[in-house]
């Protein structure tokens, strides 16, 4: 028969054990076929900076209009987050590519690393899809 102390720490290992399996399957959900496709045709890393620093240049004037804490505000910032993520990775000499799979965690974890569990990947999504299609040569 098992004791209090027991049930409490298999609750702990089985909540431990889910958490550590939605971040997983997060990072496994969002990996795109685009990145690994040769038929996708991306921009050289040095239009790519280019194209990322013009969309952060109309993006970031747009935060001004917006009230801190709202949805629309959050969004945006998710956004500038996740460019300037890809510009840094950009910057570092990454593919563009790695750039983009590497910025949506900054993305995922605008209000921290709490979040990052709690953004629908609906929206990852739709942040990927966006910077691949700014970033390739269609």
């Amino acid at each position: 028969m098992m004791n209090f102390k027991s049930e409490r720490h298999i609750r702990f290992l089985i909540i431990g054990g889910l958490f550590l399996l939605c971040g997983t399957s997060l990072a496994q959900k969002l990996q795109q076929a685009p990145a690994n496709d040769p038929a996708v045709h991306w921009l050289a890393p040095a239009a790519a900076q280019l194209q990322v620093q013009n969309k952060l240049e109309i993006l970031q004037p747009q935060l001004q209009g917006l009230t801190p804490g709202t949805t629309p505000y959050t969004d945006l910032l998710r956004r500038i987050f996740f460019y300037k993520a890809i510009l840094r990775g950009l910057l570092s000499e990454m593919t563009v590519a790695q750039a983009i799979d590497a910025a949506l965690p900054d993305a995922a974890s605008v209000g921290g690393l709490y979040e990052q569990a709690f953004t629908p990947e609906s929206t990852l999504r739709l942040l990927y899809d966006e910077a691949v299609t700014l970033l390739t040569d269609l």
